[in-house]
């Protein structure tokens, strides 16, 4: 099974077994319906539930886990992540999509050419850049609509017309 990383659990909070979890999504507000996760302990995942989360300062959250009343019961977390298997990722809106999501597709230009395929997406300010490695070498694509006309998770392809002069 695959799991990825949403917190980061830095420390305690009070005696009452809280979690201060740093945030490690773009979607923050996914906890609020949150039922069930998994805590990377490092010699396994541990399944456990959630019985309430709160704002906490900037880019945190207090989490609070089922069955876990005492600061002694949750401190052996501090330093380990919060994840979630691919079922209870949160629903992203139509025409975004998980990085991961996007990394192995096949790019193909608007003359039916293939440029390579994504091994990376950079997040550098305004939009994103697909790096795509293929028979021209690296190619960095700005994720916008302009340039990328169509993404087909199903089939692992993207589809852009790019300008002239950005493949050399």
């Amino acid at each position: 099974m695959e799991y990825f990383r949403i917190g980061y659990i830095a420390n305690t909070l009070g005696v009452k077994g809280e979690l201060k979890v740093v945030l490690l999504t773009s979607i923050p507000d996914r906890f609020e319906t949150l039922q069930t996760c998994y805590i990377d302990t490092g010699t396994g995942k541990l399944q456990v539930r959630v019985e309430k989360q709160r704002p906490y300062k900037t880019n945190s959250i207090a989490l609070k886990l089922t069955g876990y009343d005492d600061i002694d019961s949750v401190t052996g977390f501090k330093g380990k992540y919060l994840e979630v298997d691919r079922d209870n990722l949160a629903t992203l809106e139509e025409g975004h999509y998980y990085v991961f999501e996007i990394i192995g597709c096949s790019v193909i230009n608007a003359d039916g050419c293939v440029l390579g395929e994504v091994v990376d997406v950079l997040s550098p300010g305004a939009h994103d850049l697909y790096v795509v490695m293929g028979k021209h070498g690296e190619i960095l694509i700005p994720a916008v609509k302009e340039m990328v006309k169509d993404i087909d998770i199903r089939e692992k392809t993207i589809r852009v017309s790019l300008p002239e002069g950005l493949i050399e």
